[in-house]
């Protein structure tokens, strides 16, 4: 694994220091990197990291400090394995996990769009939704989308939560499974629906794993924006109110002119934009990524609702999301901290004012949340390797 530059690094320690979430002093620091640098687990840092990438971004000379963090995720896995209880968020693994749980409850449109997208795309360009839209697939389910060809393979995964994770070979065969893909169905343009997908493809596969992809990509977010600006999306009920936004922790490796084209658009609808105090680039994790530092799920609640709660900071009408991961998971959460504004995924919002009724599942966050523990309780906590 190579997406670390230690070339490049001179231990500063402003990774560490300016991090939103660690907020170390300027020496312990300096102390900490050189530590994690030389091969040492760094306990204050790497139980406590919840994995947003802001060290990437805050890193003036480009050693990519995240590359350091999962070097060292990495070794512990290789020493102990995983507990069971995270298992279940690896699509297409062996064993009960989220999609295998939630397939008994995808409603008859969202079957049928799963089974038409899944099909072999007879365009170049296509866009492609990852994993994590097809625990929401009704959100793709939009007008927006008419004049483009929408594809998702269910047994293919650009391998970026099992990177996170420290599970690099997998991670690698993953991501180089679906680079193949692509070039079996001369697929020459993505658009990436999933920032996730999008920063793994173009930046985290080529650093950390080998492994290219021989495609054009751009973010869903700049090609919406595209086809406002063509007058191809027509705005007939704009909103009158204000939005938070959630950037997801992939912000950091994608371009800045993507975040704010997000913002663009929400004024684009109507909506003013109040900012949290960690955004962009340097925005704090919905949850998921918190997995990574101890294994254990009492992380991951806790990050979520941390998060959460800074949503009302700004006093904004709604938070609205453009991570799909993001969209479903502080949405679990609303359901034990309601009294925070509700959460919208990006596409939602500008159906929404171009007079097209989003078909919102209220009870997806349940479905999803009762899909987990189904699989935590049969998965476990005992630590093992993991089979995909």
């Amino acid at each position: 694994m190579e997406m670390f530059k230690p070339d490049l690094c001179d231990r500063c320690g402003d990774c560490l220091a300016h991090c939103p979430v660690l907020e170390l002093r300027p020496g312990p620091a300096v102390d900490c990197v050189s530590r994690l640098a030389d091969g040492e687990y760094v306990s204050e840092v790497l139980d406590r990291c919840t994995g947003c990438m802001s060290c990437d971004a805050i890193c003036s000379k480009g050693a990519h400090p995240y590359g350091l963090l999962l070097e060292r995720y990495a070794e512990r896995y290789q020493a102990s394995g995983i507990p069971g209880i995270f298992r279940g968020a690896m699509p297409q693994r062996d064993g009960p996990n989220l999609w295998r749980g939630l397939d008994r409850w995808l409603t008859v449109s969202e079957r049928s769009n799963l089974e038409l997208w899944s099909r072999p795309p007879d365009s170049e360009e296509v866009l492609f939704l990852g994993c994590n839209q097809r625990l929401t697939p009704y959100v793709a389910d939009t007008a927006l989308f008419r004049d483009v060809t929408v594809f998702t393979d269910p047994g293919e995964c650009c391998g970026e939560y099992f990177l996170r994770l420290g599970l690099i070979d997998i991670a690698r065969r993953k991501a180089a499974s679906l680079a193949r893909r692509f070039t079996e169905l001369g697929i020459r343009r993505i658009i990436a629906f999933c920032p996730a997908c999008h920063n793994t493809m173009k930046n985290l596969a080529p650093l950390a794993l080998d492994v290219q992809f021989d495609v054009e990509i751009v973010s869903m977010v700049d090609w919406l924006l595209a086809r406002a600006g063509k007058g191809e999306i027509e705005i007939s009920t704009p909103f009158s109110g204000t939005v938070t936004v959630q950037d997801p922790c992939h912000a950091s490796g994608l371009e800045p002119a993507t975040v704010q084209n997000v913002r663009v658009l929400l004024e684009l609808i109507g909506l003013k934009v109040m900012e949290m105090g960690s955004s962009g680039a340097m925005a704090e994790c919905c949850g998921l990524g918190a997995s990574l530092s101890r294994y254990h799920l009492l992380d991951v609640v806790r990050t979520g609702l941390r998060r959460l709660h800074q949503t009302r900071a700004p006093g904004a009408d709604m938070t609205c999301t453009w991570c799909n991961g993001c969209y479903f998971v502080m949405n679990m959460f609303r359901l034990f901290y309601p009294f925070v504004p509700p959460v919208y995924q990006l596409v939602e919002l500008l159906q929404m004012a171009t007079g097209e009724v989003p078909d919102r599942l209220p009870s997806r966050p349940i479905q999803l949340l009762l899909s987990a523990t189904e699989a935590s309780v049969r998965d476990g906590f005992k630590f093992s390797r993991v089979k995909v």
